[in-house]
């Protein structure tokens, strides 16, 4: 009779996705589109890109002016909205695993465990607030709203830039002194935690200079455009590299969460017919049980 209701009962279907192959296809659509974007603009529409705001002529165009004109804003736009949902799921996996390591190293209370919880929720801020401010700057473009869009990008910089700093001091702070303390038993586990943190504070050093670079560039060029003398200037063509090379920093500082959750995956399933093979499963065990007991 068992057997016979194990038959009739519906099989759970499961769909399995690895998490680092998850994290790859993220990161690689912004990238594409950022590719993509520059080369349909520079290929249709090079007239209208090459130009900044006071009307000096650039030997880079800006990525703002790349996503802000068809048919790259639409490529951009396409990639963004692929790539944003997901960015929630990994804010949510960082917060519950700062969570849990906090939880391991047992600060029952003092200045110090507050002061971890506050930034394990402050990270998780920045992070939100990254998305939102990338969601801004590539739906509303220069060309449309140059203030609004202005605002978006230093909203994206600032943010993006406080959750790096956060992160790695979380990193530091709680995954590093678990790993001491041997909770993470596995030297598979240890490679790539310390492998994550290295290349975390490579990136974030490297954009961290670069973005120093890009303000001093835009200040130089917005105070040559006020004197009118924007002309001759090559200091937005400098801005615009930096935004470049940022972005791909970024791209490759979001890209480490491979190593931070290597051994997670992404899994659907039915929960109402997992719930019936599991009380099945409950049956069949009290079933052969039984019939241990009347054998004995």
């Amino acid at each position: 009779m068992a057997n016979n209701r194990n038959e009739r009962t519906p099989s759970e279907t499961n769909v399995r996705i690895s998490f680092p192959y998850l994290t790859n296809l993220i990161v690689s659509l912004p990238f594409v589109g950022m590719v993509a974007s520059f080369i349909t603009s520079v290929l249709f529409t090079k007239e209208q890109i090459f130009e900044s705001e006071c009307g000096s002529r650039n030997f880079i165009p800006s990525f703002s002016s790349v996503i802000g004109v068809s048919p790259g804003k639409y490529i951009w736009r396409m990639a963004i909205a692929f790539h944003c949902f997901p960015r929630f799921l990994i804010a949510s996996l960082y917060h519950n695993q700062f969570r849990t390591s906090l939880s391991k190293l047992k600060y029952n209370s003092g200045m110090k465990y507050f002061i971890l919880r506050q930034l394990i929720r402050l990270n998780t801020f920045f992070e939100l607030c990254e998305v939102f401010g990338l969601i801004l700057l590539s739906y509303i473009s220069s060309k449309e709203d140059y203030t609004l869009h202005e605002k978006a990008f230093i909203i994206f910089m600032l943010s993006s830039t406080l959750r790096m700093i956060t992160c790695l001091i979380l990193f530091r702070q709680l995954l590093y002194k678990c790993w001491l303390i041997h909770e993470f038993d596995e030297k598979n586990k240890k490679f790539r935690f310390q492998t994550s943190y290295q290349w975390k504070m490579r990136l974030f050093c490297s954009a961290f200079i670069f973005s120093l670079l890009l303000v001093f560039a835009y200040i130089r060029h917005t105070s040559k455009c006020s004197n009118n003398i924007g002309q001759p200037s090559t200091a937005w063509s400098y801005f615009s590299a930096c935004e470049y090379i940022i972005c791909c920093l970024i791209m490759g500082y979001h890209a480490t969460v491979c190593w931070d959750f290597n051994h997670f995956e992404l899994t659907i399933y039915n929960k109402t017919t997992a719930k019936l093979n599991y009380d099945c499963e409950k049956e069949n065990d009290h079933d052969r049980k039984d019939s241990y007991i009347v054998s004995r």
